[in-house]
């Protein structure tokens, strides 16, 4: 009985529904009829709510940026190793403006290239993975950590839009030290130099020396020192001279050959004895230990006064960013990378070290004379040829073998 009773509510209920519905419907109906006739609708049409405007790109980076940060802050910290000049500089001092500004200390090391790499590369062989930034030059990266698969690509973490702007950039394009595989070894820094001869200023009148063709002036028979052309640091320099079409391998012949050059193993030697007047000129990468004898008031120049015929010369020297791969703080890595390569970045290198960042959009007043690169000169840039690698180890091969065959 029961069942029965629900059953028959149930179908009274539903026969009320569908005649109060049929009714609603007419109601409804006319309405709309009224309306189509000039009528007022009492109640206004609501209004779909609009939807949020997309951010523009600069809102977008803002984002990115900002959760980049806040990762980086947890974090605490990036860790670098910056070899050579730029190590050297002031850039510990300068630093703590990233710091305060940014929230992220920086660990930073420098010291020698080749003793770092052999640290580092036995503590990633033991699973230790202590090292996120490195900065320095070419010369260490191409040989030993990207052979070992050290590193890891740069541009895929570019997202900074002043970064990735190639109008702010040399030549409209980033530059990379790594001929082979373009990714891992970014340039930021290109200094110019007149010519490579530093010399003693008592022993040598630089008015003398036109053209590198010059130097084989009789005169200079045993009075040149120079660096080790066979050492990694310097082959860029010789390759410099081995790949300009107005000098060339018959004058690095010569030069190696019959001048009876003095080899040194080390800078700090070389400009020692420049400046104690054993030597005339000092060739080969001796600029910045020839400079701090220059400050320390030995009759010693540093940067020549004019350009040779042949033109000037750039080099990165240590101003080559490389990102290690398993980073300890992947998140700061990212961050310190993109900020490093910005305006303010670069800026703060330049205040730091004097050298000049292929940058074209920031002020260059930091920038040391003797780096600045001048309009109107034409310079050759060996470490940015795409040939770079394969060039370096042929210009050692020929200076070893040029030695080899006088027995040195």
């Amino acid at each position: 009985m029961t069942k029965n009773v629900e059953r028959g509510n149930s179908t009274a209920r539903a026969g009320r529904l569908i005649r109060g519905g049929v009714l609603m419907g007419l109601v409804g109906l006319m309405a709309l009829l009224v309306a189509a006739c000039g009528g007022e609708d009492p109640t206004a049409t609501p209004v779909p709510p609009q939807p949020t405007a997309p951010l523009d790109a600069a809102a977008l980076f803002q984002v990115e940026w900002d959760t980049l940060l806040a990762a980086a802050q947890e974090e605490g910290e990036v860790v670098t190793f910056i070899a050579g000049s730029l190590g050297r500089s002031n850039l510990k001092d300068l630093l703590p403006r990233f710091e305060e500004k940014y929230g992220i200390a920086v660990i930073f090391s420098t010291g020698s290239s080749r003793q770092n790499a052999d640290k580092t590369l036995a503590e990633r062989a033991g699973g230790k993975f202590e090292l996120d930034i490195w900065m320095g030059g070419s010369g260490t990266a191409n040989t030993r950590l990207l052979p070992a698969n050290a590193l890891r690509p740069v541009e895929p973490l570019l997202f900074h839009p002043e970064v990735l702007d190639l109008d702010a950039w040399i030549d409209g394009r980033f530059h990379w030290l790594d001929a082979d595989t373009q990714q891992y070894l970014f340039a930021f820094a290109a200094n110019a130099s007149k010519s490579d001869i530093t010399y003693n200023t008592d022993l040598v009148d630089p008015n003398d020396i036109q053209s590198l063709q010059d130097l084989l002036d009789p005169k200079y028979k045993g009075q040149i020192i120079m660096r080790d052309p066979r050492l990694a640091g310097v082959g860029s320099v010789v390759l410099d001279y081995w790949t300009n079409p107005d000098v060339g391998e018959e004058f690095l012949l010569t030069l190696l050959t019959e001048m009876d050059v003095t080899i040194a193993d080390d800078a700090r030697q070389a400009a020692e004895q420049l400046a104690l007047g054993k030597y005339m000129i000092c060739l080969f990468a001796c600029r910045s230990e020839v400079l701090k004898a220059e400050n320390d008031g030995l009759p010693v120049e540093a940067d020549f006064p004019h350009y040779t015929r042949e033109g000037g010369r750039l080099s990165s020297g240590s101003g080559t960013l490389f990102l290690m791969d398993s980073p300890k703080n992947p998140n700061a890595q990212k961050f310190f990378a993109n900020w490093w390569l910005s305006k303010e970045g670069q800026e703060m290198m330049q205040e730091a070290s004097g050298n000049d960042s292929i940058r074209l959009d920031i002020t260059k007043d930091t920038v040391a004379e003797g780096s600045r690169r001048e309009d109107g000169v034409v310079y050759s840039w060996s470490e940015s040829r795409l040939t770079y690698t394969q060039d370096l180890i042929d210009a050692a091969a020929f200076a070893s073998e040029a030695l080899a065959s006088i027995g040195k």
